[in-house]
C-alpha cells in the first residue's frame, strides 16, 4: 500500500528510476512487458499532468460500470494510474482498491483517498480476496489480456462483473484535415495515427479495433455474455489545454525534443487559425461480462 507520512512521494526520484530499472530487467525476453513497462514509465514521468489534462468519464458511466447499488461494493480497479476512475466510484460509496505498475502515479491516486497497491495485476497477489468489481480504464490493452481476463474472473465473486472502459474521440472534421497537413509536414508518416482521439481524427473514422478485448473475454467460461456500450459526450479545449494532454500520451512524451518541439508548434499554429479552441466528441465504450455462478 501506498504510504505518504509527510504528504510526497514514497521514494526518492533515485529510488523510482531504480524501481524502474528493476521492472526492465524483470521484463528480459518478454517484447509485450517490456513495451507495457516503457510506457508506464513515461506515463509515471508525466503522472502530475496526466491527473490535471486527462478527460474525466461522464457520471453514466460510472453509474453504468457500478449498477444501481454501489454502496459497499468492493472494486478492483487495474491499472488505476492516479484514480481518474476509481475517485468517482469511491464518492459513490464504492469501497476501491487499485492496482498499478507506476509509482508515481499510484502516489497521486493514494493522495486522492484510493488506496493502491504497486505491482503488475498479473503477478499481483490478492491474498484471498474477492471483489464484487473489476475494472479497467485505459489501461487493460497494456496487459497480458488472456492472462489479465482469467485472473479478474478467479477474483470475482458470483455474479459480480468485469467492467472495461476506453474513450476516443474525433475532432471537428475540417480540423482534423488541417491537423492532418500538420502532422505531414513535420512528423514521421503515420504518426499522427499515434491513437484514435489523441491526434488528427474525423467524425467518420472507424473506431478503434478493440476485437481482442472481446475475444480474451469470450474465452473464459467462467464469464457470461459480454455486452458493449457506447457513451457520447464533448468537452471543449484551448490550444494549450490540447497540447498538454497530448504530453499524457506515451507516444508523444517520447518523441524527439526537438521534433516533439515542431510538431507542437504546427499543432499550436493549426489551432490558432481555427480559433484558438474546438469541440472534441468524444465517446467511452464499456465493455463488461458477469461472472457466473
Amino acid at each position: 500500500m501506498v504510504d505518504d507520512k509527510d504528504g510526497s512521494s514514497t521514494a526518492s526520484a533515485r529510488s523510482t528510476d531504480e524501481y524502474w530499472d528493476r521492472m526492465v530487467s524483470w521484463t528480459a525476453g518478454d517484447e509485450h512487458r517490456r513495451r507495457t513497462v516503457e510506457h508506464s514509465r513515461l506515463f509515471d514521468h508525466e503522472a502530475e499532468r496526466y491527473d490535471r489534462c486527462r478527460p474525466r468519464y461522464p457520471d453514466v458511466v460510472i453509474d453504468a460500470l457500478l449498477g444501481p447499488e454501489p454502496a459497499g461494493l468492493e472494486v478492483l480497479d487495474v491499472g488505476c494510474g492516479t484514480g481518474i476512475a476509481a475517485v468517482p466510484m469511491a464518492e459513490r460509496g464504492a469501497k476501491v482498491l487499485g492496482v498499478e505498475l507506476a509509482p508515481r502515479m499510484a502516489e497521486i491516486a493514494h493522495r486522492h483517498g484510493i488506496d493502491v497497491e504497486i505491482g503488475a495485476f498479473e503477478e499481483w497477489d490478492a491474498a484471498g480476496r474477492s471483489f464484487d468489481r473489476v475494472t479497467s480504464a485505459q489501461a487493460w490493452h497494456w496487459l497480458d489480456m488472456p492472462a489479465a481476463t482469467a485472473k479478474a474472473a478467479s477474483l470475482l465473486r458470483q455474479n459480480g462483473s468485469l467492467g472495461l472502459i476506453w474513450s476516443g474521440g474525433a475532432h471537428p472534421d475540417d480540423l482534423a484535415d488541417a491537423l492532418e497537413e500538420a502532422y505531414s509536414t513535420v512528423a514521421p508518416p503515420g504518426t499522427h495515427r499515434l491513437f484514435r482521439g489523441y491526434a488528427a481524427h474525423r467524425s467518420t473514422d472507424v473506431r478503434a479495433g478493440l476485437d481482442g478485448v472481446v475475444e480474451a473475454i469470450t474465452a473464459i467460461p467462467d464469464f457470461g455474455a459480454v455486452t458493449e456500450d457506447w457513451f457520447p459526450w464533448t468537452q471543449r479545449f484551448g490550444k494549450d489545454e490540447w497540447l498538454e494532454l497530448l504530453l499524457t500520451n506515451s507516444q508523444y512524451a517520447a518523441l524527439e525534443v526537438n521534433l516533439r518541439r515542431r510538431l507542437f508548434d504546427a499543432i499550436g499554429t493549426t489551432i490558432d487559425d481555427y480559433g484558438g479552441s474546438f469541440v472534441m466528441n468524444f465517446e467511452t465504450v464499456l465493455f463488461t461480462a458477469t461472472r457466473l455462478g
